[in-house]
């Protein structure tokens, strides 16, 4: 009799074992895909990189980005100034961090703003479903009918920008892309078996959308989430580059770029490669990662 109750112990260790395997084999899965992903790892390092130089480096590189310096204005890469200085006399390379900054607040908190709006928007038009889904679904149409850029621009000259109105305004604009993706993963899930055992048991509509719904969509959530941010960085340095942006002496890498154009015949190209380059990488790294989040999440998936 001992033994077979030690036995039937140990068979159920066994299951147990092999049920924890199960539900964290996936998620092992996915990070070993995201690991070897080499673009999808230089992305995330090179993200890293961007946000210590903006945020930390004015730490250790002091520089007056305040008050102009005519006198040391349009000075080539030398003793003093790495990156020389722009027209105005500010450290170039002090400029990139304060730009920096301005950039990637507006990249992250427009993309929190679109896709948290996006999320709640998809998540009810798709458990909701009939007239009220295609209702809001044709909201969402129409207002994607509007060039992005045209009703930024339209909306930035009748307002004065500031960083809290680039993220506003932005994130605004943004939300209707991440609101489809979210409204087609809900239409697949609410007819799932968890989200019907739910309902059996007199859960809440509320319940069923933010407690089962919109934890199960959080791949689709975060591989569109970093290319928000990627878009929203684009957006501010599109509109800099018009002059709508945020007036001096507040800095964004796109405004750099917008006055080196201006010297570009003068050959002062200090002020428009720096600026530019941060651009291409910083928008380059956020798309890397999110195509190696997608790609594990997609291996996740597959072995469900």
């Amino acid at each position: 009799m001992g033994e077979a109750v030690t036995e039937a112990a140990r068979q159920g260790q066994m299951a147990a074992d092999g049920e924890i395997v199960s539900l964290g084999s996936p998620i092992r899965l996915g990070v070993q895909t995201l690991v070897k992903n080499r673009a999808a790892l230089v992305g995330l390092i090179v993200v890293l990189i961007m946000l210590a130089f903006s945020f930390i480096g004015p730490l250790f590189y002091h520089t007056n980005q305040i008050a102009t310096n005519l006198p040391d204005s349009l000075r080539p890469p030398g003793a003093g100034h790495p990156l020389g200085t722009d027209n105005e006399g500010y450290d170039e390379f002090g400029r990139l961090m304060l730009g920096g900054q301005t950039s990637l607040e507006v990249g992250l908190a427009a993309a929190v703003v679109a896709t948290g709006i996006g999320i709640a928007y998809g998540a009810i038009s798709g458990f909701a479903g009939g007239i009220v889904d295609g209702l809001m679904m044709r909201v969402v149409d129409g207002l994607l009918a509007v060039p992005t850029l045209f009703l930024l621009v339209y909306l930035f000259t009748v307002f004065q920008a500031s960083v809290l109105l680039m993220i506003l305004v932005i994130g605004l604009v943004a939300w209707l892309v991440p609101a489809r993706l979210v409204r087609a993963e809900t239409l697949s899930l609410r007819t799932r078996e968890f989200v019907q055992a739910v309902r059996s048991m007199g859960g809440t509509r509320r319940r069923m959308i933010f407690r089962h719904i919109i934890p199960n969509t959080i791949g689709t959530i975060m591989v569109n989430a970093t290319f928000q941010v990627a878009d929203a960085i684009l957006a501010l340095a599109s509109l800099s580059f018009l002059g709508l942006g945020i007036a001096p002496p507040a800095a964004n890498w796109g405004g750099m770029l917008s006055t080196g154009v201006t010297y570009t015949y003068a050959g002062d190209w200090w002020l428009i490669y720096p600026p530019g380059l941060c651009i291409l990488l910083t928008v380059m790294a956020f798309n890397a990662v999110g195509d190696g989040l997608r790609d594990a999440f997609e291996v996740r998936l597959q072995r469900r």
